[in-house]
């Protein structure tokens, strides 16, 4: 909840329209993600979330390659045997990845960013 009150917070601070990278470390389908999502874009902003599949929280700096999913995501919210990356089926933006926090963040600046804002984001926020 202190990431909600953090990231409202800091929306006036965003005079205008910003492309940002979300994430977190307790995973893509936990509610106050989306949570933050849904108040950034309803702010104007572009959003895209790239955050783990599962929750990771407590894993600091920890970094490994993606790889497919041998168990379901967080709250059943993809199968088991996804692929490392994906999204959700009704929103592109809302994307997992399966590994840590930092791989997750990196996958959002490299690869999302450029699909989605054409170059680099103007903010990554974490969580």
């Amino acid at each position: 909840m202190r990431f909600l009150t953090l990231a409202v917070g800091i929306l006036p601070a965003i005079a205008q329209s910003a492309n940002i990278v979300l994430s977190n470390d307790d995973g893509w389908a936990e509610i106050n993600i989306r949570a933050v999502y849904d108040k950034l874009t309803q702010a104007g902003n572009s959003v895209v979330l790239s955050a783990p599949a599962d929750n990771k929280s407590g894993t600091g700096s920890s970094d490994a390659p993606a790889l497919p999913l041998t168990k379901p995501c967080e709250f059943n919210s993809c199968p088991t045997g996804s692929p490392a990356e994906g999204s959700d089926a009704s929103n592109p933006r809302l994307n997992y990845v399966n590994s840590y926090p930092v791989t997750s963040m990196r996958y959002g600046i490299q690869t999302l960013s450029p699909k989605f804002f054409g170059g680099l984001p103007d903010l990554a926020v974490a969580g």
